[in-house]
């Protein structure tokens, strides 16, 4: 597969800022892992790159996954979606079409090898691209990851029982792994797709947690992914290139 980051796939803005933006349009999961792994190896020729896609439905599970937040899928090999384990950080999720994947492929070493500070910058470029979507992104501490409250909610005050009620809903998921130094995963931002399949599991192993999309979140129309990727290409590298918010949430959650 070639590694060069414009085969196959359309620019995006975000070079400016030294992180090379790139549309994949759907794909599946293999392929696209296989990329990262291309890429992360020629990364001395390639810099920084950040691919954007959707992928066809997939169930992937990281290295803190528990078997446990799978245990409704089907156990007679008849799943109709496939699970994927890999290498990020973090519990089980759900990839499908309509949700914005951003595969990060950084260097770490050349930002202090500071995992805590590149997370908390994902996460603001996604709470950026959510703010210009007329949604407003949150943190909510100690969980990695993006997040809607409700207007009146005091976020610092919220507990599970919130959660559970959906006071508080996830809107886009962060893990990511390192290996020789350079990023790999990243984000996945639910635009406007089917949260169905999010039942058939414990997403980012947080029992009774409430998923929601952009189109959930805002009364106006949504724009097409191609156009929230491109979005998302700009506030993620100006969030790269800025410093990171001081709160530290647990390394490579997902959230």
């Amino acid at each position: 597969m070639s590694v060069a980051p414009g085969a196959g796939a359309d620019a995006l803005p975000g070079e400016a800022e030294g992180l090379r933006a790139r549309w994949l349009g759907r794909i599946g999961y293999s392929p696209a892992s296989a990329l990262q792994e291309d890429l992360r190896r020629a990364h001395a020729r390639t810099g920084d790159v950040l691919l954007l896609l959707e992928h066809e439905p997939v169930y992937t599970t990281g290295r803190g996954g528990h078997a446990e937040h799978l245990a409704a899928l089907p156990s007679d090999g008849a799943a109709p979606v496939p699970v994927e384990r890999i290498g990020r950080g973090g519990d089980v999720t759900y990839h499908g079409p309509g949700q914005l994947v951003g595969y990060a492929l950084v260097d770490l070493r050349a930002r202090g090898r500071d995992v805590h500070r590149f997370l908390r910058q994902l996460e603001t470029g996604v709470i950026t691209t959510l703010s210009a979507l007329g949604v407003r992104g949150v943190r909510w501490t100690g969980r990695t990851g993006v997040w809607v409250a409700d207007p009146d909610a005091d976020v610092g005050r919220m507990d599970e029982r919130d959660m559970q009620l959906g006071r508080i809903r996830k809107i886009a998921s962060i893990g990511i792994g390192v290996r020789g130094g350079i990023t790999m995963h990243g984000f996945a931002l639910n635009v406007a797709m089917d949260l169905a399949p999010f039942t058939a599991i414990v997403p980012c192993g947080l029992v009774g947690v409430r998923m929601t999309t952009v189109a959930r979140e805002t009364p106006g129309p949504v724009p097409s992914l191609r156009e929230v990727a491109a979005l998302a290409a700009q506030e993620v590298a100006a969030a790269l290139a800025s410093p990171a918010p001081p709160e530290r949430n647990p390394v490579g959650a997902v959230a």
